[in-house]
């Protein structure tokens, strides 16, 4: 689980990037229809370019990416790597 203040920046992020209000840390963007496979590509490249991570694309697992909680998770294990 991710510390509650990137879950925070994750949804700030989100919600700056692809202007959609985010329901909640955990509800699922995918299903709510709040993101899709272009919006993915833009979040994951304003993620790497705000928290200077590198994000792998070699097995990358979409359902990594369905919440805010879940985004966060994945940017604070790209962060110990």
């Amino acid at each position: 689980m991710s510390s509650p203040e990137l879950t925070a920046r994750i949804t700030d992020l989100i919600r700056e990037t692809l202007l959609v209000d985010v329901p909640g840390a955990d509800a699922d963007l995918v299903e709510a229809g709040l993101i899709d496979s272009l919006g993915l590509i833009s979040l994951i490249t304003e993620i790497e370019r705000a928290f200077g991570v590198q994000l792998p694309f070699e097995g990358f697992d979409v359902e990594s990416f369905r919440s805010a909680e879940q985004i966060a998770s994945a940017v604070e294990a790209a962060q110990a790597d």
